[in-house]
């Protein structure tokens, strides 16, 4: 089993991620499907309610970065209740959080991943950084690591990671091979959050039926 101090020391790059736990990248181009095949269409009301919470992004990111648990507050608790995903037959957990470290050339990065599971195979990972925003791959090892150390391997483990401006979409197989969606952006001005709420319908969908 890895450790939350293991995967803090030890895997901070891809190449980490290959060499100590042996995932790699596939290169089927259909591995990874689930982010554009068959996606669920939009009820009247989920539709409405992505304009508000869009609306209430644009208003927020006009002062700046969001910053510690706004990202949450504002997109992420709001879009998993439009979406159903905190009632039943839903069941919601969340691990420890991870501290994320990046050495920039003039100064260490420091910040914090956020972790939400739903129904032990759909991770919702959350990166917020006090000082700027980091990217969401900077963050895909360490939350890699984490989703290959889930015991509901037998089946794959999907994920969505987020720091409130870009949505990128994950899957890590029952093997060792995982794959990422495009980038979903919010800022400054595409209005991208109805792909990102009908892929994460999708996947909600497939852990509860699989």
């Amino acid at each position: 089993m890895i450790t939350s101090k293991g995967v803090r020391e030890t895997i901070t790059t891809l190449n980490d991620l290959q060499q100590r736990l042996g995932l790699v990248q596939t290169e089927d181009e259909d591995f990874f499907s689930e982010w554009t095949d068959n996606l669920p269409s939009l009820t009247d009301q989920e539709q409405v309610g992505l304009d508000r919470l869009k609306q209430r992004y644009d208003y927020h990111r006009a002062d700046g970065l969001l910053l510690e648990g706004t990202i949450n507050l504002v997109v992420i608790a709001p879009l998993l209740e439009l979406l159903g995903f905190i009632d039943p037959p839903f069941r919601l957990k969340s691990p420890d959080g991870v501290t994320l470290k990046l050495e920039d050339p003039e100064e260490t990065i420091r910040g914090f991943i956020d972790v939400l599971v739903v129904q032990e195979r759909l991770w919702i990972l959350t990166v917020e950084s006090k000082r700027t925003t980091i990217s969401v791959p900077a963050a895909f090892p360490q939350l890699l690591a984490y989703m290959a150390a889930n015991p509901h391997r037998q089946l794959p483990n999907y994920g969505m990671a987020t720091n409130g401006d870009e949505f990128i979409f994950l899957k890590l197989g029952s093997g060792v091979e995982y794959d990422t969606s495009r980038s979903f952006s919010l800022f400054p001005s595409r209005h991208e959050l109805r792909q990102v709420a009908q892929i994460l319908k999708a996947l909600g969908r497939l852990v509860l039926n699989q």
